[in-house]
C-alpha cells in the first residue's frame, strides 16, 4: 500500500479508525473483561501489521511463494 511509504494520510486513516472503534466498543460493553480482552486482541491483530517494522514480514509462512 502506498509503495512502502509510511505515514501517508491513508495509512494514517486506517490505523485511527480501529483504534476509535476500539475506544466506542470498550464504552459501550461497560468495560466488560470479556468483551475488553477481544477487542483489545482484534486491534492488536489490526494495528501491529501496519507498524514501520514489520514492513515485509511474513507471519507463520502466509504468502511465502
Amino acid at each position: 500500500m502506498d509503495y512502502g511509504v509510511q505515514f501517508t494520510s491513508s495509512r494514517k486513516f486506517l490505523t485511527i479508525s480501529p483504534i476509535v472503534l476500539y475506544i466506542l466498543a470498550s464504552f459501550y460493553t461497560k468495560y466488560d473483561r470479556t468483551h475488553f480482552l477481544i477487542n483489545t486482541c482484534s486491534l492488536l491483530s489490526v494495528l501491529l501489521p501496519k507498524l514501520p517494522q514489520f514492513h515485509g514480514v511474513r507471519i507463520f509462512g502466509i504468502n511465502k511463494y
